[in-house]
């Protein structure tokens, strides 16, 4: 913390001192609630004192603008000051790094505040340097400002809810918010609810976010030779499929190798040939989509789960075939985990020759 050589200590009137318009100082509610039992207990004269600096004939807050406004909730008259002469950008400054020393950041007006540093002129490299960060972490801050206002919303209010670091509570951290800032707008608000539903860590979020870019990429490279006509449809369609589970297995110049072929069937048991073996002998894409709601099909078709507890469920669904589509689902018992009814359950090859040779 910077300790300063002209400085003086005062008790100033609360009527004049007011608040900053950079403050980036993020105080939850149980905690400000805390600070003002504090503040009772210690009375102004055993509380830490602001820092201020003088406006004409008042003090602007640089520091302490929740210690102020509890000692005006309270109904105190004055409170305790550090006098101290800046201008607004060394205030601006000053207010910034202690905040953020302390961990109290809310990075949505920390990311008005760099993008306002930005808009007049400054680079990324000299706004890290002012504020003494990492260009990485100005940079990312400064995306955080194209979030929509319900997930910021939904983080604040998270975060404000979450118990402090505790083991049971979830909080978006710096890590979530950078993973999110790196999808497009419509995606932000289902991996934020999932995160939080699922409990998902920082580097597990940006690991999940970087292999969704690859594969929505990978996904638009397909599309885009579709189009072309270089891979036809039906191979086109298989290699989504594929890609989609391991996307590690894209591949310039498997793609190039069949694209070579010209003719459809050489193409599809070439695509077959590089990247179904890759996946193993027991690798196959047909999936079973069952459903789990009470419809009766006019077939009256249905397939037995048996869990490993022994128990069966009957449930209503359909076999999906990346390459060709079964018409007439048959019934057969197939051992599944009850956990997975209603959802998406994907059959190796062995064992759809098993059950529906």
């Amino acid at each position: 913390m910077k300790t300063w050589v002209e400085c003086e200590y005062s008790y100033v009137p609360v009527e004049m001192v007011y608040p900053n318009s950079f403050n980036t100082n993020h105080m939850k509610a149980g905690e400000y609630e805390k600070l003002k039992s504090d503040l009772v207990q210690k009375g102004v004269e055993g509380f830490p004192p602001i820092l201020v600096t003088p406006r004409g004939d008042k003090f602007m807050i640089v520091d302490g603008e929740h210690r102020w406004r509890a000692a005006v909730e309270l109904g105190c008259l004055k409170i305790k000051a550090e006098i101290v002469h800046l201008n607004d950008e060394e205030a601006k400054v000053e207010c910034f790094k202690r905040n953020y020393q302390r961990g109290w950041i809310n990075y949505f007006k920390a990311a008005e505040l760099f993008w306002k540093e930005k808009q007049n002129g400054m680079t990324i490299r000299e706004i890290a340097e002012k504020y003494s960060l990492s260009t990485y972490t100005v940079d990312s801050i400064i995306r955080f400002s194209k979030f929509p206002p319900d997930l910021k919303e939904l983080i604040v209010s998270v975060n404000d809810e979450s118990e402090e670091l505790s083991e049971q509570g979830f909080k978006f951290t710096f890590r979530h918010l950078v993973a999110l800032s790196k999808l497009p707008v419509e995606r932000m608000m289902d991996f934020a609810e999932w995160f939080q539903s699922d409990r998902i860590s920082g580097p597990l979020a940006e690991k999940e976010v970087a292999v969704f870019l690859i594969k929505q990429h990978l996904l638009g490279v397909l599309d885009e030779k579709k189009r072309e006509g270089v891979i036809f449809p039906k191979v086109a369609e298989m290699l989504k499929t594929i890609f989609q589970r391991n996307p590690a297995l894209y591949s310039e110049e498997k793609i190039q190798a069949l694209i070579d072929v010209g003719d459809e069937k050489r193409q599809e048991t070439l695509a077959k040939r590089l990247f179904l073996e890759e996946m193993g002998e027991r690798f196959s894409l047909y999936s079973i989509a069952p459903t789990i709601n009470n419809k009766v099909p006019k077939n009256n078709s249905f397939f037995s789960f048996k869990c490993n507890c022994g128990r069966v469920y009957k449930v209503h669904g359909r076999i999906v075939d990346a390459l060709e589509k079964w018409d007439t689902p048959p019934t057969k018992t197939i051992e599944i985990r009850p956990e997975h009814l209603g959802k998406k359950l994907y059959i190796n090859y062995a064992d759809m020759v098993y059950y529906f040779e």
